[in-house]
């Protein structure tokens, strides 16, 4: 068993993402913010695509074995085990996948990403300047292909969050991409039924979004809850 130091409290998580971003090169100087419960933890057992292995931190892990889970992912309807069990039977709704996790502190975040199982991808801004720059947790492993279970011939279809069905993509959804057939991402109200075609945000192809959250939400710092917007 490994002998115990003494250590100092955790840094703030505001000095930790300056020192990430490479605005603080040394000691930290305005130490606040919030904190970690523990001074240290341990890195995450992750796998590395291009070293093909299994590591925690700069250890190999040598015959290390990971879980593997099936994951339907949710759209936003038809939420619980019950409705997913139900979106099977009929068609309806994502995919089965395998979700491969080394370790249970990155469980969720092992799942298939809402980018990646719709099919539809990430705008390169968010998904690898931000990610990669900004995310400290972000890893190799974030960008490996989907291994889907139900049919190989899915991964040149996109999920339609309209029908909640996957398409081949046509010329028609690029040379019209604002059509209202075809939405590339939708967020649906709490408790919203199966029946409800009026979310509360739809993204069309051309990436243009539509919303009818009230324009007050996120106005002001002492409104609680929704996060402010650009205007």
């Amino acid at each position: 068993m490994g002998m115990h130091y003494e250590v100092g409290d955790p840094y703030a998580e505001q000095t930790q993402d300056a020192v990430y971003d490479w605005r603080y090169v040394g000691y930290p100087l305005d130490d606040y913010g919030t904190r970690r419960g523990a001074p240290a933890e341990l890195p995450y057992r992750e796998y590395d695509p291009v070293l093909r292995g299994w590591y925690q931190g700069e250890r190999k892990l040598h015959n290390f074995r990971p879980k593997l889970y099936y994951t339907r992912p949710s759209d936003g309807k038809r939420r619980g085990a019950a409705g997913r069990l139900k979106d099977a039977f009929i068609g309806e709704g994502p995919d089965v996948f395998v979700t491969m996790s080394g370790d249970r502190r990155t469980l969720m975040r092992d799942r298939p990403q809402r980018w990646q199982w719709s099919g539809w991808g990430s705008p390169y801004d968010e998904k690898n300047r931000e990610a990669r720059w900004h995310d400290k947790d972000w890893r190799e492993q974030d960008d490996m292909p989907l291994l889907n279970h139900n049919d190989s011939s899915r991964d040149a279809q996109s999920y339609n969050f309209k029908c909640r069905k996957y398409h081949t993509p046509r010329p028609w959804w690029y040379n019209y991409p604002d059509n209202n057939n075809i939405w590339t991402d939708a967020r649906w109200s709490e408790g919203a039924r199966h029946a409800d075609m009026n979310p509360l945000s739809k993204q069309h192809v051309s990436g243009r979004w539509t919303t009818r959250v009230p324009r007050w939400s996120g106005a002001g710092p002492f409104r609680a809850g929704g996060r402010p917007r650009w205007r």
